[in-house]
């Protein structure tokens, strides 16, 4: 159970405006197990070092909140924390911003989860979200929905851009990360239907195993397009790395509570992004907050796949080095001479790739394996100290290795799971006045990469004795209380258990805490 530095509302002065709010904490999590718990250690903004055996953390923040007129507020948030896990003392967050009617800006080390607006006891957000460490960033943006001029207060709208730095990161060089996000709603009372596109990119820093910059060309990779100052790929495809994802869904608000029902689509190049093709990857969730029960407040369902992935089919078309399609003039002589294939017409650019297909990709269409979250420029990808920068159902290099130390892989990218299904079950609530409850439960089935399954990318020979041919299964559990003592103002007392277990690792623990309003 987590103990972040939440602000517990106070004033240091009514006259002057200024809610000044500080809390402590002290956690321990004790367990026996390759890995951690992993809803002990996920959806911590990476307080906890997930690779580590039992673990110390405190914590100390305070953040401010200066109303200087009706629709003009300072904000200010810091932390520190002392990790033994980690064996540093750092500062975890730290930034400076204002809000200005529905408009905020914020700079310095804070974190980016835009995605989900309400309560929520599901597994995080596929990409941005908290399951990582804050890092240096300055965030521009209309963080809630807010009405659009002349439409009545039916068309609400929000959005932001998001510019980071991942100098600390173990990349090579000083890589940049943008990030944005932007969504329509239509107001229509009960129901609360909308539609969002979130993006986010790697760029900058150096090539791999080398000193060389990578150019950086900064509108390109906003939008997506492909660069001549970048070789290879980058100039044909799009500059940088890209992690996207659609979020379909609606609010309802019900007699027994607010529901809110998403559908959510990753996508990671042009072939995923085109959903209505055949990406059959999700997160569909119902997200629940019963008013007529008093023991829960909140539950949340999640339905997970992220196996396809544009398919198993090669990249690119290949043959004696990549074929691009377009650069072959005579069609029909190239398929007569490598295949075999006498076509009497003359072959067009489809026909063309219809061939290809067939003879050189089984069929399937080329633009497959993406590797969520991975690329080749960038072999960590979206992690961060080993905490995926999105779900925490991917796992890393890392964590396989402290799992089976003996294990070999065949590509420098740094995300070696990132193809599951998922079930997912969470809720809270509260016993009484004084004690709340919470609890997740979660299935997975785990498949790997296609960059370890199909070594060198461009080539269907499986390698031999996959570990995750067919699937692995493995299980995630908490439970966990709290307890608001009446003889301590301000203080709070929480346990919580855990057990995984499965194909891929077993761990079980106990994790304690306790959390103090300062001021």
């Amino acid at each position: 159970m987590a103990f972040l530095c939440l602000p517990i509302h106070g004033s240091l002065s009514a006259q002057t405006k200024v809610n000044v709010d500080g809390t402590g904490s002290a956690q321990a999590i004790v367990h026996s197990g390759e890995l951690p718990p992993l809803w002990f250690v996920s959806q911590q903004e990476g307080r906890w070092n997930n690779l580590q055996g039992n673990q110390i953390l405190g914590t100390v923040g305070a953040d401010i909140n200066w109303k200087i007129y009706d629709a003009f507020n300072v904000i200010g948030e810091a932390e520190i924390d002392h990790s033994d896990g980690y064996d540093e003392t750092y500062l975890h967050t730290g930034f400076l911003g204002i809000r200005w009617k529905s408009f905020s800006l914020k700079a310095g080390k804070h974190s980016f989860n835009p995605i989900f607006t309400e309560p929520n006891s599901g597994s995080g957000s596929y990409i941005f979200g908290i399951n990582h460490r804050p890092f240096s960033r300055v965030t521009l943006e209309i963080p809630d929905y807010s009405p659009v001029p002349f439409t009545g207060g039916r068309l609400e709208v929000r959005g932001g851009i998001s510019q980071g730095w991942l100098s600390d990161q173990p990349y090579s060089g000083d890589v940049l990360l943008h990030e944005k996000y932007a969504y329509l709603r239509w107001n229509g009372n009960r129901w609360k239907p909308y539609a969002g596109l979130n993006h986010s990119s790697l760029f900058g820093g150096n090539y791999p195993n080398s000193q060389n910059e990578i150019p950086v060309d900064f509108i390109a990779t906003v939008f997506g397009k492909g660069s001549e100052k970048i070789d290879g790929g980058e100039a044909t495809n799009a500059a940088g790395a890209h992690m996207g994802l659609y979020d379909f869904g609606t609010y309802y608000n019900s007699e027994a509570g607010p529901i809110h029902f998403y559908y959510q689509i990753p996508f990671s190049d042009g072939s995923g992004m085109l959903f209505w093709q055949g990406n059959t990857d999700h997160i569909l969730g119902i997200n629940w907050q019963p008013v007529k029960i008093d023991w829960l407040s909140n539950l949340t369902f999640e339905w997970i796949q992220t196996t396809y992935q544009s398919g198993n089919g090669m990249p690119d078309p290949y043959l004696n080095g990549i074929i691009f399609p377009k650069q072959v003039d005579d069609k029909n002589a190239f398929v007569q001479e490598k295949f075999g294939i006498l076509v009497d017409e003359p072959l067009s650019l489809e026909g063309f790739k219809d061939i290809l297909e067939d003879e050189l990709n089984h069929g399937n269409d080329f633009g497959g394996r993406d590797g969520y979250m991975n690329n080749g420029l960038y072999p960590s990808g979206w992690a961060r100290r080993n905490h995926i920068m999105g779900s925490p159902f991917n796992l890393t290099r890392d964590q396989l290795k402290q799992v089976k130390p003996g294990m070999n892989f065949n590509h420098r990218v740094g995300i070696k799971n990132d193809r599951f299904k998922a079930l997912h079950l969470g809720g809270k609530g509260n016993i009484s006045e004084n004690i709340s409850w919470e609890m997740r439960l979660t299935w997975t089935r785990n498949f790997g990469t296609y960059f370890e399954q199909y070594p060198g990318r461009y080539t269907w020979n499986e390698v031999d004795d996959y570990w995750f041919k067919g699937g692995r299964d493995q299980w995630y559990t908490l439970l966990g209380v709290g307890w608001k003592p009446d003889f301590v103002d301000g203080l709070k007392l929480n346990a919580s258990f855990a057990w995984d277990a499965g194909d891929i690792y077993h761990s079980s623990g106990v994790k304690i805490g306790v959390i103090y309003q300062l001021f």
